[in-house]
């Protein structure tokens, strides 16, 4: 299967693929995963369903965000599907996510 993504369910902006970002939105490209009943997984989005070495089912739908945002919600950890990404994550005009880190660091 070619590239696929969902949107963060805290900006609505994609889950990037590591081979789509920039110097702008690379941190657009570190995830979490919300699974009901187990841990949530973090880690870079490969743009293939891949989060590190959990892979996601295309057919159960996701519930993600960018790390940044996740951490700006307040790590939450119910599961609300997200939206998937019609741009894949990946075909998308050059500064259409191009959005700076959302917290303080």
């Amino acid at each position: 299967m070619g590239f696929f993504s969902w949107n963060c369910n805290e900006c609505k902006h994609p889950m990037l693929s590591v081979y789509a970002v920039n110097s702008i939105n690379s941190w657009m490209n570190n995830v979490v995963i919300i699974r009901p009943g187990h841990d949530p997984v973090h880690g870079s989005y490969d743009g293939y369903g891949r989060v590190d070495c959990y892979e996601i089912d295309f057919n159960d739908g996701c519930c993600c965000y960018h790390e940044a945002c996740w951490t700006k919600a307040g790590e939450p950890t119910e599961w609300v599907e997200s939206d998937y990404a019609d741009d894949q994550g990946f075909f998308f005009d050059d500064h259409e996510h191009n959005m700076k880190y959302p917290i303080a660091i």
